[in-house]
Protein backbone atom coordinates (compact mmCIF):
# COMPACT_ATOMS: atom_id res chain seq x y z
CA UNK A 1 0.00 0.00 0.00
CA UNK A 2 1.06 3.21 -0.67
CA UNK A 3 2.48 5.79 1.76
CA UNK A 4 1.36 8.97 -0.22
CA UNK A 5 -0.29 11.54 1.42
CA UNK A 6 -4.41 11.73 0.28
CA UNK A 7 -5.53 14.06 -2.29
CA UNK A 8 -7.06 17.11 -1.19
CA UNK A 9 -10.84 16.56 -1.09
CA UNK A 10 -11.68 19.69 -2.76
CA UNK A 11 -12.58 17.72 -6.14
CA UNK A 12 -15.93 15.47 -6.13
CA UNK A 13 -14.85 11.48 -4.90
CA UNK A 14 -15.03 9.91 -8.51
CA UNK A 15 -12.09 12.04 -9.87
CA UNK A 16 -10.01 12.23 -6.99
CA UNK A 17 -10.25 8.33 -7.18
CA UNK A 18 -9.61 8.02 -10.76
CA UNK A 19 -6.44 10.59 -10.28
CA UNK A 20 -5.34 8.82 -7.01
CA UNK A 21 -5.36 5.22 -9.09
CA UNK A 22 -3.77 6.70 -12.16
CA UNK A 23 -0.90 8.15 -9.63
CA UNK A 24 -0.28 4.48 -8.26
CA UNK A 25 -0.84 3.18 -11.58
CA UNK A 26 2.06 4.93 -12.79
CA UNK A 27 4.31 4.72 -9.81
CA UNK A 28 4.35 1.26 -8.40
CA UNK A 29 2.51 -0.76 -11.29
CA UNK A 30 -0.93 -1.73 -12.17
CA UNK A 31 -0.70 -5.14 -10.63
CA UNK A 32 0.48 -3.91 -7.45
CA UNK A 33 -1.89 -1.51 -6.97
CA UNK A 34 -4.89 -2.58 -4.49
CA UNK A 35 -8.62 -0.60 -4.47
CA UNK A 36 -7.36 0.06 -0.52
CA UNK A 37 -4.01 1.85 -1.68
CA UNK A 38 -6.35 3.93 -4.72
CA UNK A 39 -8.95 4.36 -1.22
CA UNK A 40 -6.80 5.56 0.92
CA UNK A 41 -4.99 7.71 -1.87
CA UNK A 42 -8.09 9.38 -2.66
CA UNK A 43 -9.08 10.31 0.91
CA UNK A 44 -12.26 7.92 0.43
CA UNK A 45 -13.86 4.67 1.68
CA UNK A 46 -13.16 1.58 0.49
CA UNK A 47 -17.06 1.22 0.18
CA UNK A 48 -16.98 4.76 -1.53
CA UNK A 49 -14.73 3.41 -4.09
CA UNK A 50 -17.02 0.95 -5.43
CA UNK A 51 -19.64 3.55 -5.15
CA UNK A 52 -17.99 4.85 -8.75
CA UNK A 53 -16.51 2.18 -10.00
CA UNK A 54 -17.01 -1.32 -9.30
CA UNK A 55 -13.56 -2.63 -9.97
CA UNK A 56 -10.25 -1.58 -10.38
CA UNK A 57 -9.94 -2.52 -14.05
CA UNK A 58 -12.86 -0.23 -14.30
CA UNK A 59 -11.00 3.17 -13.40
CA UNK A 60 -9.47 3.05 -17.06
CA UNK A 61 -12.77 1.79 -18.51
CA UNK A 62 -16.08 2.89 -17.21
CA UNK A 63 -15.39 5.97 -19.40
CA UNK A 64 -16.12 3.75 -22.60
CA UNK A 65 -19.01 2.55 -20.76
CA UNK A 66 -20.73 6.04 -20.42
CA UNK A 67 -19.80 7.37 -23.53
CA UNK A 68 -20.71 4.10 -25.58
CA UNK A 69 -24.43 4.51 -24.55
CA UNK A 70 -24.58 8.08 -25.22
CA UNK A 71 -23.54 7.82 -28.53
CA UNK A 72 -26.00 4.87 -29.15
CA UNK A 73 -28.56 7.17 -27.75
CA UNK A 74 -27.71 9.41 -29.74
CA UNK A 75 -27.65 7.30 -33.11
CA UNK A 76 -31.15 6.07 -31.78
CA UNK A 77 -32.17 9.42 -31.74
CA UNK A 78 -31.76 10.61 -35.26
CA UNK A 79 -34.65 9.01 -36.85
CA UNK A 80 -34.20 9.86 -40.92
CA UNK A 81 -31.75 12.19 -40.74
CA UNK A 82 -28.82 11.66 -43.28
CA UNK A 83 -26.55 8.62 -42.30
CA UNK A 84 -23.53 10.27 -42.93
CA UNK A 85 -23.92 13.20 -40.84
CA UNK A 86 -25.56 10.73 -38.45
CA UNK A 87 -22.30 9.02 -38.55
CA UNK A 88 -20.03 11.98 -38.57
CA UNK A 89 -21.69 13.42 -35.19
CA UNK A 90 -21.43 10.15 -33.77
CA UNK A 91 -17.60 9.99 -34.35
CA UNK A 92 -16.84 13.42 -33.47
CA UNK A 93 -18.46 12.36 -30.32
CA UNK A 94 -16.24 9.90 -29.15
CA UNK A 95 -13.15 11.64 -30.09
CA UNK A 96 -13.97 14.94 -28.40
CA UNK A 97 -14.18 12.54 -25.03
CA UNK A 98 -10.31 11.84 -25.72
CA UNK A 99 -9.26 15.38 -27.13
CA UNK A 100 -11.48 18.17 -25.08
CA UNK A 101 -12.93 16.49 -22.25
CA UNK A 102 -9.78 15.93 -20.39
CA UNK A 103 -6.86 14.94 -22.90
CA UNK A 104 -4.39 14.72 -20.06
CA UNK A 105 -6.39 11.90 -17.97
CA UNK A 106 -6.88 10.51 -21.34
CA UNK A 107 -3.21 10.43 -22.39
CA UNK A 108 -1.79 8.78 -18.91
CA UNK A 109 -4.67 6.30 -20.05
CA UNK A 110 -3.33 5.43 -22.95
CA UNK A 111 0.25 4.92 -21.54
CA UNK A 112 -1.14 2.70 -19.17
CA UNK A 113 -2.81 0.50 -21.22
CA UNK A 114 -0.03 -0.16 -23.99
CA UNK A 115 2.04 -1.24 -20.23
CA UNK A 116 -0.02 -3.64 -19.51
CA UNK A 117 -1.06 -6.33 -21.61
CA UNK A 118 -4.35 -7.38 -20.32
CA UNK A 119 -5.34 -3.82 -20.06
CA UNK A 120 -4.50 -3.58 -23.87
CA UNK A 121 -6.57 -6.70 -24.74
CA UNK A 122 -9.34 -4.86 -22.83
CA UNK A 123 -9.08 -1.38 -24.78
CA UNK A 124 -8.63 -3.66 -27.98
CA UNK A 125 -12.74 -5.20 -27.50
CA UNK A 126 -13.72 -1.82 -26.91
CA UNK A 127 -12.74 -0.54 -29.84
CA UNK A 128 -14.41 -3.34 -31.54
CA UNK A 129 -17.76 -2.24 -29.18
CA UNK A 130 -17.61 0.89 -31.11
CA UNK A 131 -17.51 -0.57 -34.41
CA UNK A 132 -20.99 -2.70 -33.26
CA UNK A 133 -22.35 0.19 -32.26
CA UNK A 134 -22.04 2.03 -35.74
CA UNK A 135 -22.75 -1.32 -37.23
CA UNK A 136 -26.00 -1.52 -35.72
CA UNK A 137 -27.27 1.84 -36.92
CA UNK A 138 -26.08 1.47 -40.25
CA UNK A 139 -27.55 -1.41 -40.74
CA UNK A 140 -30.70 -0.25 -39.22
CA UNK A 141 -30.61 2.54 -41.92
CA UNK A 142 -29.85 0.86 -45.14
CA UNK A 143 -30.28 -2.83 -44.86
CA UNK A 144 -33.12 -2.41 -47.04
CA UNK A 145 -32.05 -1.28 -50.37
CA UNK A 146 -29.83 -2.99 -52.70
CA UNK A 147 -26.39 -4.01 -51.12
CA UNK A 148 -27.53 -2.22 -48.20
CA UNK A 149 -25.99 -4.97 -45.41
CA UNK A 150 -22.71 -4.95 -47.39
CA UNK A 151 -22.72 -0.35 -47.45
CA UNK A 152 -23.73 -0.73 -43.69
CA UNK A 153 -20.75 -3.17 -43.21
CA UNK A 154 -17.78 -1.44 -45.26
CA UNK A 155 -19.08 1.92 -43.53
CA UNK A 156 -18.91 1.12 -40.15
CA UNK A 157 -15.34 -0.19 -40.56
CA UNK A 158 -14.40 2.54 -42.47
CA UNK A 159 -15.72 5.70 -39.62
CA UNK A 160 -14.35 3.35 -37.09
CA UNK A 161 -11.01 3.25 -39.15
CA UNK A 162 -10.82 7.36 -39.46
CA UNK A 163 -11.62 7.55 -35.59
CA UNK A 164 -8.89 5.15 -34.72
CA UNK A 165 -6.62 6.47 -37.11
CA UNK A 166 -6.72 9.58 -36.15
CA UNK A 167 -6.56 9.43 -32.36
CA UNK A 168 -3.69 7.25 -32.56
CA UNK A 169 -2.23 10.19 -34.17
CA UNK A 170 -2.98 12.69 -31.29
CA UNK A 171 -1.97 10.10 -28.39
CA UNK A 172 1.48 10.32 -30.06
CA UNK A 173 1.18 14.33 -30.58
CA UNK A 174 0.96 13.88 -34.49
CA UNK A 175 -1.71 16.33 -35.03
CA UNK A 176 -2.39 19.96 -34.90
CA UNK A 177 -3.20 22.00 -31.89
CA UNK A 178 -7.01 21.96 -33.51
CA UNK A 179 -7.28 18.16 -33.33
CA UNK A 180 -11.58 18.15 -34.23
CA UNK A 181 -10.24 20.13 -37.07
CA UNK A 182 -8.15 17.40 -38.31
CA UNK A 183 -10.87 14.76 -37.42
CA UNK A 184 -13.11 16.99 -39.48
CA UNK A 185 -10.83 17.39 -42.63
CA UNK A 186 -10.21 13.13 -42.59
CA UNK A 187 -14.12 12.64 -42.07
CA UNK A 188 -14.83 15.22 -45.06
CA UNK A 189 -12.80 12.97 -47.27
CA UNK A 190 -13.77 9.63 -46.01
CA UNK A 191 -17.85 11.37 -46.85
CA UNK A 192 -16.77 11.97 -50.48
CA UNK A 193 -15.77 8.75 -50.77
CA UNK A 194 -19.62 7.99 -50.06
CA UNK A 195 -20.77 10.31 -52.34
CA UNK A 196 -22.87 8.31 -54.22
CA UNK A 197 -24.05 6.37 -50.35
CA UNK A 198 -25.10 9.54 -49.31
CA UNK A 199 -27.01 10.48 -52.20
CA UNK A 200 -28.91 6.80 -52.18
CA UNK A 201 -27.14 5.74 -55.04
CA UNK A 202 -28.29 8.93 -57.39
CA UNK A 203 -25.61 9.64 -59.28
CA UNK A 204 -24.57 13.63 -59.41
CA UNK A 205 -26.02 15.58 -61.89
CA UNK A 206 -24.20 18.40 -63.62
CA UNK A 207 -25.87 21.51 -64.80
CA UNK A 208 -24.82 22.24 -68.37
CA UNK A 209 -25.42 25.97 -69.78
CA UNK A 210 -25.44 26.13 -73.00
CA UNK A 211 -26.48 29.23 -75.06
CA UNK A 212 -26.45 31.30 -77.69
CA UNK A 213 -23.68 34.21 -78.12
CA UNK A 214 -25.88 37.75 -77.29
CA UNK A 215 -28.06 35.61 -74.61
CA UNK A 216 -29.23 37.94 -71.89
CA UNK A 217 -26.53 37.63 -69.07
CA UNK A 218 -29.47 37.82 -65.97
CA UNK A 219 -31.88 35.50 -67.91
CA UNK A 220 -28.97 32.89 -68.32
CA UNK A 221 -28.00 33.22 -64.68
CA UNK A 222 -31.62 32.87 -63.08
CA UNK A 223 -31.26 29.88 -65.07
CA UNK A 224 -28.69 28.15 -64.00
CA UNK A 225 -29.28 29.18 -60.73
CA UNK A 226 -32.56 27.10 -60.98
CA UNK A 227 -30.96 24.02 -62.35
CA UNK A 228 -28.56 24.15 -59.48
CA UNK A 229 -31.15 24.61 -56.81
CA UNK A 230 -33.47 21.28 -58.08
CA UNK A 231 -30.03 19.57 -58.86
CA UNK A 232 -28.99 20.06 -54.84
CA UNK A 233 -32.43 18.29 -53.80
CA UNK A 234 -32.07 16.24 -55.26
CA UNK A 235 -31.37 12.11 -53.40
CA UNK A 236 -33.23 10.55 -50.37
CA UNK A 237 -30.92 12.42 -48.05
CA UNK A 238 -31.90 16.14 -49.07
CA UNK A 239 -29.60 19.14 -49.95
CA UNK A 240 -25.97 18.07 -50.06
CA UNK A 241 -23.30 20.40 -47.89
CA UNK A 242 -21.62 21.64 -51.63
CA UNK A 243 -23.41 22.75 -54.81
CA UNK A 244 -22.84 20.22 -57.83
CA UNK A 245 -20.38 21.65 -60.26
CA UNK A 246 -21.61 23.79 -62.99
CA UNK A 247 -20.14 23.57 -66.71
CA UNK A 248 -20.82 26.54 -68.97
CA UNK A 249 -19.83 26.52 -72.86
CA UNK A 250 -20.32 29.94 -74.30
CA UNK A 251 -20.80 28.92 -78.31
CA UNK A 252 -18.59 30.69 -80.90
CA UNK A 253 -19.55 32.69 -83.46
CA UNK A 254 -17.51 29.75 -85.25
CA UNK A 255 -19.15 26.96 -83.93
Amino acid sequence: MSSAAPLAAGSDARSRIEAAALDLFEQQGYAQTTVEAISQRAGVARRTFFLHFPSKDAVVFLHHEELSERVRIFLEDRGDAPAIASMREAVRMVFADYVEVDPEIALRRYRLVKQVPELRAREIAWVQRYRVLFGRYLHSRLDARPNGALEAEAMAGSFASIHNHMLRRWLKGDLSAEPMRDLDEALDWLASAYDMVTRGGTPRRLVVAVFDEGTDPQALSDGVGRALAEAAAQGPDGPTSEPPAASRRRRSATD
